[in-house]
C-alpha cells in the first residue's frame, strides 16, 4: 500500500513540476503572440486610416476586432475614453486603456502611447507613418521575444519535468 502511495505522489510531483515548467515556457509563447496581435492591430489602423479615412475612435474598434485578444480589448477601451472625452488626447486615451498590464515590457507600451499622442494631430498621411514606425518598433520587440521563446522554452519545459523528477527521487 505505501508503494502505491509512493508511486502516486511520484507521478504527481513529476507531473506538477512538469506543468509548471510548461506554464512558464506557454508565457514567453504568449508574449510573442500578443505581440503579433498588436501588429496586426496596427496594419489595420494604419489601414483604417490611410484608405477608410474613418474617425479615430471607430478606426480604433475596427482594428481591434481585427486582431482579437488584448488588443481589442485595449483599442475599445481607449475608443470609449476618447469618444467621452474624458481625458485628454489619445495618448492619455491609450495610455490609461494599456494601464498596468501584466507580461507587457514597458518599451511595448511606451512605444503605443508615443504613437497614441500622434494620431489625431496631424493628416492621414503623417499618422499612417507614425504608425508604420510603431510597428517597427514592435516588430523588433517580436523578433526578440521569438528568440527567447525560441531559446527558453524547450529549456523550462525540461526543467520543470526534471525538477520535479529530482524532488521525487529525493522525497523516495
Amino acid at each position: 500500500m505505501t508503494v502505491a502511495f509512493k508511486l502516486a505522489g511520484g507521478v504527481l510531483t513529476v507531473g506538477a513540476g512538469g506543468l509548471l515548467g510548461l506554464m512558464v515556457a506557454e508565457s514567453y509563447r504568449a508574449r510573442e503572440h500578443e505581440l503579433a496581435a498588436w501588429i496586426t492591430a496596427l496594419t489595420a489602423l494604419q489601414t483604417e486610416i490611410s484608405f477608410g479615412h474613418t474617425r479615430l475612435g471607430q478606426a480604433m474598434r475596427r482594428a481591434g476586432l481585427a486582431s482579437g485578444g488584448a488588443p481589442a480589448r485595449v483599442l475599445e477601451s481607449a475608443a470609449d475614453l476618447l469618444e467621452a472625452g474624458e481625458t485628454g488626447g489619445v495618448g492619455e486615451c491609450l495610455a490609461a486603456a494599456l494601464g498596468a498590464r501584466p507580461g507587457q515590457q514597458k518599451n511595448e507600451i511606451d512605444a503605443l502611447v508615443v504613437l497614441g499622442r500622434r494620431l489625431g494631430t496631424s493628416d492621414a498621411a503623417d499618422q499612417a507613418r507614425h504608425i508604420g514606425l510603431a510597428i517597427h518598433r514592435l516588430e523588433g520587440f517580436r523578433a526578440k521575444a521569438e528568440d527567447a521563446a525560441a531559446r527558453n522554452c524547450r529549456v523550462w519545459s525540461s526543467i520543470g519535468f526534471l525538477l520535479g523528477g529530482m524532488l521525487t527521487l529525493a522525497l523516495l
